[in-house]
């Protein structure tokens, strides 16, 4: 798996619920639609909206493996 294809979670600015997507939709500032509340969430790193869900503890990639971890398992549940 590429890098740019790597799932991390996005909180919701608008209800704080998790968005799954991967790292290229951030970098191509993409918008997605949050699955709890419906809402736009614009994925611009210049969009204070966005709160990207990578931990600054994990970047650049200290832990990065854990997270992965962590965010397939919350794949699985949903």
């Amino acid at each position: 798996m590429e890098f740019n294809d790597q799932e991390v979670i996005v909180d919701c600015p608008h209800c704080k619920g998790e968005i799954i997507v991967n790292i290229l939709e951030i970098t191509n500032h993409q918008t997605v639609t949050c699955p709890s509340c419906g809402k736009k969430v614009d994925l611009s790193a210049n969009d204070p909206s966005a709160k990207l869900g990578v931990p600054k503890t994990y970047m650049p990639f200290e832990g990065l493996g854990d997270y992965i971890k962590q965010v397939e398992e919350k794949r699985k549940k949903k």
